[in-house]
């Protein structure tokens, strides 16, 4: 999980732009300096959630961890499908990101039923 966010960390912190590949026209007309400075953001956010998620993978961790890693998941996923049905900003290959986000989803819960049974 942290190995796929860090791809679009280090996009978005240091070369912003290669981000338009998910927009369409409007969204990349309505691209601003502050845009770049939101993706900046983003990027040291995401940058945040994959250290916290390397560390974790060399940690034996409780179904609670796994779960909240989960829970951390779909978050991303809730911002892209709410982002592709409410505004008009994003291209379909948008719902990538999101398919891969909701995987992290999926196979978070599922690491954390398996866990409950030699971790607890």
């Amino acid at each position: 999980m942290a190995a796929y966010w860090l791809v679009f960390a280090l996009i978005t912190i240091f070369y912003p732009a290669l981000m338009d590949l998910f927009q369409n026209q409007t969204g990349i007309s309505a691209k601003s300096a502050f845009s770049d400075h939101v993706w900046f953001h983003g990027g040291l956010d995401i940058m945040a959630l994959c250290i916290l998620l390397f560390v974790l993978s060399k940690e034996k961790v409780s179904r609670n961890v796994l779960r909240g890693a989960a829970l951390a998941a779909l978050m991303p996923t809730t911002a892209i499908t709410y982002s592709l049905i409410k505004t008009d900003y994003w291209n379909p290959l948008f719902i990538v990101a999101g398919l891969g986000c909701f995987v992290f989803v999926v196979w978070g819960f599922v690491l954390a039923a398996k866990a409950g049974s030699y971790n607890k």
